[in-house]
């Protein structure tokens, strides 16, 4: 990243009473609403990204929306924009492999080398330890992808279920397996299992449906140039995406969406909860996403991989979260179970973490999450902190969506 990021020390408090009133709402979707426009236009241009896509979550519920900057040269952001959300596609892999075992149609502790053929790992007699459970909790021993090895094939690097390593490549195979056992795409387990028994639509795994016509995210490089499309993502150009670790294609609405279907369904105890929120992988010490407290004011008591999702533990509060990020894009999607909690964030820009960092505090429903996020950003990129003023602005923005 190119620019000097500014980073955030104090969130806007947004506060709503719990059941919210009409009132409380209405309230606090106009201070969201004039905060989000008073700051989000600046910082698009100052970091050089394309624009930004978010969805608000509170109470269970989608209650804002707002849009920002272009989805390509000239033509802006809103609510219809379509946005590949790179490895944010790995929590609709989780939870369409969740909803499988649930069904009984899969195991996640089945070894998947009986159904999956990969001529790189076959050989070593570890790959028959790989399961679901551990390939979506990044323990395969596996690099992020074939490219990361010298020789381009994929091969252990420690035995699986011993270390963690965040493995795209590990998700695509725990995808595989349940194509090879259930004998359909994923796209179309995707949509038997979860979108189309949720209600969600404008969302597509690993394909480039009729209705992104027009309205796709360019990716944004890290000095502001756009790329091109099926350039960076070549599975969607010819048709060879799985979609199980990237090439998630949704509008922000959809995905809100889907945030409103974790949290409704995290409201009971159940099997498939407590996979979702068992921590599987700790991060603690880990290089890149370790919390360390000369950056952050308050580390997580816990956090790590569960299954799919990164988990938060503050005391009794929990945040599953996860974000993606390449050459043109930045996300970060989250929702807390016990708060009712949520927002999607998306950014067609490389330079994204800085709008991201400063949207969760603006949101302000979760002010630890964005403690966190200013950490790694001085952790990793050496940020500044500074504070965010409150917002006095009333004016209501165009281009957000309610």
């Amino acid at each position: 990243m190119h620019q000097i990021f500014r980073i955030l020390a104090s969130s806007i408090a947004l506060t709503i009473a719990h059941p919210a009133t009409a009132r409380d709402v209405t309230s606090s979707v106009a201070k969201l609403d004039a905060a989000m426009q008073r700051w989000m236009p600046g910082i698009v241009r100052e970091e050089k990204i394309g624009g930004i896509g978010i969805a608000v979550i509170r109470d269970g519920r989608l209650i804002w929306s707002g849009h920002y900057g272009e989805q390509s040269p000239g033509v802006p952001i809103t609510p219809d924009t379509v946005f590949n959300t790179a490895s944010i596609a790995k929590t609709v892999t989780a939870e369409t492999l969740l909803a499988l075992e649930a069904a009984k149609r899969i195991s996640l502790d089945e070894p998947i080398a009986s159904y999956v053929p990969a001529h790189d790992l076959d050989r070593d007699p570890r790959y028959k330890q790989l399961t679901l459970r551990i390939l979506l909790s990044h323990r395969s021993g596996l690099r992020n992808w074939p490219d990361d090895y010298p020789d381009g094939k994929l091969a252990f690097d420690w035995a699986p279920g011993t270390r963690y390593r965040y493995s795209g490549a590990g998700i695509e195979l725990a995808a595989r397996y349940a194509e090879a056992k259930t004998g359909k795409p994923l796209r179309v387990l995707a949509q038997e299992t979860v979108l189309s028994p949720w209600g969600i639509d404008r969302m597509a795994i690993g394909t480039l449906p009729s209705w992104s016509t027009g309205r796709l995210a360019m990716p944004v490089g890290p000095r502001g140039d756009y790329l091109d499309f099926t350039t960076l993502y070549p599975g969607l150009r010819d048709g060879s995406s799985i979609g199980a670790a990237y090439d998630l294609l949704t509008t922000t609405g959809a995905y809100g969406r889907l945030l409103e279907g974790l949290i409704a369904a995290s409201a009971s105890p159940s099997r498939t909860r407590s996979v979702r929120e068992t921590i599987l992988t700790p991060l603690n010490g880990d290089e890149r996403y370790g919390c360390e407290r000369r950056f952050t004011r308050r580390c997580p008591d816990r956090y790590g991989y569960a299954f799919g999702w990164q988990i938060h533990h503050y005391s009794r509060h929990r945040i599953l979260q996860h974000t993606g990020n390449d050459e043109g894009e930045t996300d970060l999607v989250y929702f807390s179970p016990d708060r009712r909690t949520g927002a999607a964030i998306f950014v067609n820009g490389a330079n994204g973490w800085a709008a991201i960092a400063r949207a969760v505090e603006i949101i302000g429903d979760e002010p630890e999450l964005a403690d966190y996020y200013r950490g790694l950003l001085a952790k990793l990129f050496d940020r500044q902190l500074a504070p965010l003023p409150p917002s006095k602005s009333k004016r209501q923005p165009s281009t957000a969506s309610r």
